[in-house]
């Protein structure tokens, strides 16, 4: 009797082959979607740390106000305050994160390493860092949205204002002058507040915020 045994062979190492092949597949697609799901991990946990920086930019902000309720009103609002990160003017040219690499603008010193010695027009220094728990610092800087320093009501000066709403209203239909009134009180000066927050994995958000008293 005659054995036949040259084509099982053949069929059996296909075989093999082929089951070879599919766990090679099997085993990368196993290590694609390990890592996929460390990414999803990974930036979820990210999108968190983001959101506690977001949220922690409210203690800066909270900070801000109460110092600015200690100068509103008197002469000390007037003048720059460096040590306490506020400006009597609104510096409207500055590049909080910056990020745009113009020179022509100025930088804020969040680090408090002198702008890390950045070409700038100018380097300026906000307030002092608030340690506010779960890895987040926070420092501010207030700008009194004026033109320029001093007297708010000086006629060379020219601030953004906030005016109560009066009680009279005009009566529909008419047009005239000097009977009704649309606003009343003394204006308020506006004040803008940038905070940033620093946290773990150096996440850094923003947080800008208007004013009035």
């Amino acid at each position: 009797m005659t054995r036949r045994t040259g084509a099982a062979g053949r069929e059996r190492g296909a075989v093999l082959v082929i089951a070879l092949i599919v766990l090679v597949a099997m085993t990368l697609a196993a290590i694609a979607l390990v890592r996929s799901v460390d990414a999803a991990n990974m930036v979820a946990g990210n999108f968190a740390f983001k959101q506690g920086a977001t949220a922690a930019g409210d203690a800066g902000t909270e900070a801000a106000i109460s110092w600015l309720q200690t100068v509103v009103g008197t002469s000390d609002s007037y003048e720059d305050n460096v040590n306490a990160g506020y400006y009597a003017t609104s510096q409207d040219e500055i590049d909080y994160t910056g990020n745009s690499r113009d020179e022509t603008r100025a930088l804020v010193d969040w680090d408090f390493n002198k702008c890390n010695d950045q070409k700038t027009s100018a380097c300026i220094k906000p307030a002092k860092e608030i340690a506010v728990g779960n890895g987040n610092k926070v420092s501010y800087i207030i700008h009194r949205l004026c033109l320029s320093a001093g007297d708010p009501n000086a006629a060379a000066n020219s601030c953004a204002n906030f005016r109560a709403s009066g009680t009279g209203s005009p009566k529909r239909g008419e047009l005239k002058y000097g009977d009704d009134k649309r606003f009343e009180g003394t204006p308020a000066e506006y004040y803008r507040i940038t905070t940033r927050v620093k946290g773990p994995r150096n996440t850094t958000s923003y947080v800008e915020t208007i004013v009035h008293f």
